[in-house]
């Protein structure tokens, strides 16, 4: 088959099964739906901030755990698939909860059961993102990378918004069934993308990798793990990358506790939910071009513009703290600040996933993905506990001037990122 009919297909099949994931992951977040049924269902507060600590933990587990495999295999697709599959069947138990959330005795049971769905889900996203990322390098032509990561983020957008707005409509009046409405939407979606990923057509494609001599001892996967971190240690451009992946961890775990402050407000506030996943699918259709058209810039460059972004929606959630939350106004700031980290959180991830696609090796690629997310998730854990202590003991202005200051130093260090080639000032 000819290589520009592959390429054709691969970058339809994977910008369809991309928009329907990004899709799944607005109207079922684990960031932002998650946090707010886990409220609105009557569980403590006080656990609401392990969720996502939780999900970074599993999604580091499962990614340092399968990078010797999806390193050494030559169909990635099978990984991602089964990835998207399983952190779909853990948002179902969610889905299922619910009918007997209300009758629990114990809300100790409930917790334990959004904890482990948690973990589920960063497992199978673990899974699913190094193998969407190794195969970035080889299935789709470097000059098609931020086409297809912004325009299947923007088109996911524009679909997410239909749905959420028709649950609306169409569950008027009943807040609690619109909710996991948006879920089992969100659900229906995730089974779609993963089965559509199974269609790539990966082995026309994939890179010819260096296989050991016959009658080699074969390492095991620890020792062809830590050959690897031992590689990536010594770059330098990875350990630069790796504090600035820390530092935007101010945007990446910003919205779910801007959705915990706002289920504490509105967690039976008709439409609250469902207007919420509407602003954060608006900025990531209008973030889906707008990036696009910011292409040519040096990623760096787009990474800090993302970290000022987000500033500016911390500064809009320090101004509503004032606001009485009865109030209609204090609704439609959060709306905003939702649409304003979608738009940051959107541009900062797409270019973080490109540039270490374009300057990683086929060999070492899933490595450098591997290694940084378990890094930055390790320091996740303790930045989400921190933060979920300041919510508990103080308020929620402190974490958001926290989130602020690190904001605008993630959009300084940036700059200082190397630039890939096509990126040269």
């Amino acid at each position: 088959m000819p290589k520009g009919s592959t390429t054709r297909w691969n970058f339809r099949v994977l910008l369809g099964q991309g928009v329907l994931l990004d899709v799944s992951q607005t109207l079922s977040s684990p960031r932002l739906v998650l946090p707010f049924l886990y409220i609105s269902f009557g569980a403590p507060a006080i656990f609401a901030g392990l969720l996502i600590p939780i999900v970074q933990l599993a999604r580091m587990i499962g990614q340092i755990v399968s990078a010797p495999f999806i390193s050494a295999a030559e169909i990635c697709k099978w990984y991602m698939s089964l990835g998207i599959l399983t952190a779909t069947t853990a948002l179902i138990v969610v889905a299922l909860t619910a009918d007997t959330a209300e009758d629990a005795k114990h809300f100790v049971v409930l917790t334990v059961i959004f904890l482990s769905v948690a973990a589920i889900i960063g497992l199978g996203q673990g899974l699913s993102r190094l193998a969407f990322q190794n195969m970035l390098g080889y299935v789709v032509p470097r000059k098609l990378r931020r086409n297809l990561l912004f325009s299947q983020t923007g088109i996911s957008g524009l679909l997410a918004i239909v749905l959420a707005w028709a649950s609306q409509k169409f569950y008027l009046g009943k807040a609690d069934e619109e909710h996991l409405a948006l879920l089992w939407a969100g659900i229906a979606v995730a089974v779609l993308s993963g089965f559509l990923s199974m269609l790539v057509r990966e082995s026309a494609v994939a890179e010819k990798k260096v296989r050991p001599a016959t009658g080699r001892e074969k390492k095991s996967i620890l020792a062809t793990l830590r050959e690897g971190i031992n590689h990536v240690r010594q770059v330098d451009w990875f350990r630069q990358f790796i504090i600035a992946r820390i530092l935007f961890l101010s945007i990446e775990l910003a919205m779910p506790f801007y959705a915990i402050i706002a289920a504490q407000a509105h967690e039976k506030t008709e439409d609250a939910l469902g207007s919420f996943v509407i602003a954060t699918s608006l900025g990531l259709m209008i973030g889906g071009f707008f990036w696009q058209r910011l292409s040519p810039w040096p990623l760096r460059r787009i990474m800090s513009l993302g970290g000022i972004i987000a500033f500016v929606a911390a500064m809009i959630a320090l101004f509503s703290h004032d606001v009485d939350p009865s109030e209609k106004s204090h609704w439609l700031y959060y709306d905003l600040v939702f649409f304003l980290i979608a738009l940051a959180d959107q541009g900062v991830a797409s270019t973080r996933k490109i540039y270490v696609a374009t300057l990683a090796s086929a060999e070492t690629r899933p490595y450098y993905i591997a290694i940084s997310d378990t890094l930055v998730g390790a320091a996740a854990v303790l930045f989400a506990f921190f933060l979920g202590a300041l919510v508990h003991f103080q308020n929620a202005l402190w974490p958001i001037l926290v989130l602020a200051g690190l904001n605008s130093l993630a959009a300084l260090y940036a700059m200082r990122l190397k630039p890939i080639p096509a990126d040269a000032d």
